[in-house]
């Protein structure tokens, strides 16, 4: 447990807002933002929760296990986070079944379907203003690109996750 534990504390140091301030251990997580008003804050931000991946990501990477959907939206204290992430070790399965249904789930295309299809009913209401319509298509193109950004490194970072899982 304890070189678990180095790893993760050494991990969640890099990834906080600021790193070496005091922290309540029983919702640590919190603390991944610089100062966290109530327990469940980090996940009430756009910044908590793009830090919350990163660290996530990388305690997964570096441990070799994939923690489940429900252990994403759990906010654990440490020592269960800790404790988890142990688990998940010895149980290599679970973790490959976890990652599994994450690479399943996708990135939410639909998401993307439903913004194009609502740029399209724009762009036709304003076909009478080139400057207008062209507007609209750049910011269409802008969000098709940074979303299919957003899936390839998503993608290949859970390729990369599971060979590391099996590889090892």
């Amino acid at each position: 447990m304890t070189e678990a534990r180095t790893k993760i504390i050494r991990l969640f140091e890099k990834h906080r807002a600021t790193p070496g301030a005091p922290y309540d251990e029983d919702h640590f997580l919190d603390f991944l933002l610089a100062d966290p008003k109530r327990k469940g804050a980090l996940y009430d931000s756009f910044r908590g929760l793009r830090r919350f991946r990163a660290f996530l990501d990388d305690v997964q990477y570096e441990l070799e296990v994939c923690f489940s959907i429900e252990d994403r939206e759990a906010n654990y204290p440490l020592n269960k986070f800790i404790a988890r992430a142990m688990e998940l070790q010895q149980s290599r399965r679970g973790s490959l079944r976890s990652l599994q249904r994450q690479i399943n789930a996708g990135p939410g295309w639909g998401v993307l379907i439903v913004a194009d299809v609502l740029l399209l009913t724009i762009g036709s209401f304003l076909s009478g203003s080139l400057w207008a319509l062209t507007t609209v298509v750049t910011v269409a193109v802008a969000v098709n690109i940074s979303f299919a950004l957003f899936a390839w490194k998503a993608r290949s970072y859970l390729l990369k996750l599971r060979a590391r899982i099996k590889g090892n």
